[in-house]
Order: C-alpha cells, then sequence, then structure tokens
C-alpha cells in the first residue's frame, strides 16, 4: 500500500509542479513557493521550488476518494533507515503538532526522507495557518520555511480536502 501512494504522490508531485509556470527563468532557480493543487479526489498543498523537475520541499497529500492524507518532508534524513519510526514536528507561532511516520527511500535522488502516511489533517494544518515561518524537525534535520504565500495556499486546501 505504501509502494502504491508514493508512486501516486510522485505523480501528483509531477502533476503540481507541471501546473505551474515560472515568472522567470532566474527565479525558477531559487524560489521556493507555497503552492495548492486539486483534480479529481487528490488535493496538495505543496513548498518547493518553482522548477517543475524538482521535488518540493514539504508536501501534504490529501486522497478524498482513500480518506488518506500523507506527509512527506524531502530533505535527507542522516542516521535512520528505510522503515525507521520517526516524528516530523511542525511549529508556527504559538501552534504546535507532531505527525508520527517513517524513513522512507526515494530511489531517483537516493535518499532517505520522511513520510507520513493516514494522518490526521486538521493538527497540521491549525499550524499552516499561523503566521510565521514554519519550523519543521525530524531527530536532528530542521527547515524553516517561509509564510509568504501559505495563507492563501492554506486556505484552498481546506477548502478542497474533505479529510479530517
Amino acid at each position: 500500500m505504501m509502494r502504491r501512494i508514493r508512486t501516486r504522490l510522485l505523480l501528483a508531485v509531477c502533476l503540481v509542479a507541471g501546473a505551474l509556470s515560472p515568472r522567470s527563468s532566474a527565479r525558477a532557480e531559487v524560489s521556493q513557493v507555497w503552492v495548492e493543487k486539486a483534480s479529481e479526489g487528490f488535493v496538495s498543498l505543496a513548498y518547493g521550488p518553482l522548477d517543475p523537475a524538482k521535488v518540493p520541499l514539504l508536501l501534504l497529500s490529501c486522497f478524498d476518494a482513500m480518506g488518506i492524507a500523507v506527509l512527506d518532508l524531502h530533505t535527507a534524513i542522516d542516521g535512520v533507515k528505510p522503515g525507521e519510526a520517526l516524528t516530523i514536528a511542525l511549529a508556527a507561532g504559538e501552534a504546535k503538532a507532531q505527525v508520527e511516520g517513517e524513513a522512507a527511500f526515494d530511489d531517483a535522488s537516493s535518499m532517505i526522507f520522511a513520510e507520513a502516511s493516514d494522518i490526521a489533517v486538521k493538527p497540521v494544518l491549525e499550524v499552516l495557518r499561523q503566521p510565521g515561518p514554519l519550523a519543521v524537525t525530524v531527530g536532528q534535520t530542521n527547515a524553516t520555511l517561509s509564510d509568504q504565500g501559505r495563507a492563501d495556499a492554506v486556505a484552498k486546501f481546506s477548502q478542497d480536502c474533505r479529510i479530517d
């Protein structure tokens, strides 16, 4: 089941990325943006580069038809093996949430990343709705994501995702 979800996630990432049109080629190289995309029972909220060939750093996916939400953090997670349990901690403003997941291996990049399947969406959205940078932590790995454009993308995602 995890393999099917990962395959669908990869397809979704490609669809989301392909729908983006960079404002300029120089900006496409360095910009990180929040993007919401919805189509036929699948909704995604991504934070990552405008370059459609690159995987977003953070991807929250809502598979309405299957009643499953998935959170991926695509950054190298050191010191863990695929399948090992992980906690993804999210914090913005005063709001915090933790999501239990596991280390997963990305064949394309040969990188171990964090993936949490069948998660509760509401606690994650409560954090994402807060103003200010989003801090994401998995073990010793930390990332800070801008809040620029996040409020609009989260509002759209919240309307389209039917999972609690």
